[in-house]
């Protein structure tokens, strides 16, 4: 016990659990629709910081064997072709963001959140998973949709030409 509370891993999570305590705590005086959405995702996130610390406490075996098999490493010299295809990865993943945002600015949330969704599928997965990257695409747009717009009724970005 006494070794688990010396981690830091394990504050930071103690401490995440009077953040979203306080968050909950202090939407109380807002009036009922408006304190919902921000005492929902202070309750989810407390559940699941309370479920991470008692995975800490539980389950002793699991972490023991996560850093059993840590070694001494030494500092790996990345090559010229690696940090060529790390940069473009990187430049692809803002243009991805800075297009959908652009798009979603004009056509709305959907318009931007399918293309953004869609363009880390088909620039960052195989080919061979190219239509089943697009249909996840689709789905995680309309789950999102319908989470947020339908069922706790936050308003989304309409677009100037949607």
């Amino acid at each position: 016990m006494k070794e688990k509370l010396k981690s830091t891993e394990v504050w930071f999570k103690i401490v995440l659990l009077f953040v979203f305590s306080g968050f909950f705590v202090a939407s109380l005086p807002y009036p009922q629709d408006s304190r919902q959405f921000p005492q929902l995702l202070a309750v989810i996130s407390l559940i699941l910081t309370i479920i991470a610390l008692a995975m800490d406490f539980l389950w002793p075996q699991a972490i023991t064997g996560q850093i059993g098999d840590v070694d001494d490493t030494e500092l790996k010299v990345l090559d010229a072709a690696t940090r060529v295809v790390r940069r473009k990865r990187y430049y692809q993943a803002w243009a991805i963001i800075l297009v959908s945002s652009g798009i979603g600015f004009l056509g709305g949330f959907l318009f931007s959140t399918i293309l953004l969704f869609a363009g880390f599928g088909l620039v960052f997965g195989s080919r061979e998973d190219r239509i089943r990257n697009l249909m996840i695409a689709i789905a995680m747009t309309v789950l999102v949709y319908f989470v947020f717009g339908r069922i706790m009724a936050v308003p989304l970005l309409d677009g100037l030409l949607w």
